[in-house]
C-alpha cells in the first residue's frame, strides 16, 4: 500500500465513523484529502481539510436533523 491508499483508507473509515452512511460525503472528503496531499501538503494537513469540509457539510442546514443541530452547537 502506498501514502495516497494508506490516506484514502482513513480518510474513508473516519467519515464512516462519523458520518455513518453518507457515501458522497466520504467520497468527496477523500478527493479533498488526496488533492491536498498530492500538491505537496503533509498528511496531517490533508486530513484536516478533509475534516473542514465534513464539518462544513454537516453544519450545513440542509444536512441537519433536530437531534444533531443541538449536538453540533454544543461541540462547536
Amino acid at each position: 500500500m502506498n501514502n495516497e491508499q494508506v490516506l484514502a483508507e482513513a480518510v474513508l473509515t473516519w467519515v464512516d465513523l462519523t458520518a455513518p452512511g453518507n457515501w458522497g460525503v466520504a467520497e468527496r472528503a477523500t478527493q479533498v484529502a488526496l488533492s491536498c496531499y498530492r500538491e505537496g501538503s503533509t498528511v496531517g494537513e490533508a486530513c484536516r481539510r478533509a475534516n473542514g469540509f465534513v464539518e462544513s457539510w454537516s453544519h450545513h442546514p440542509a444536512h441537519m436533523d433536530a437531534d444533531r443541530d443541538v449536538v453540533f452547537r454544543l461541540i462547536s
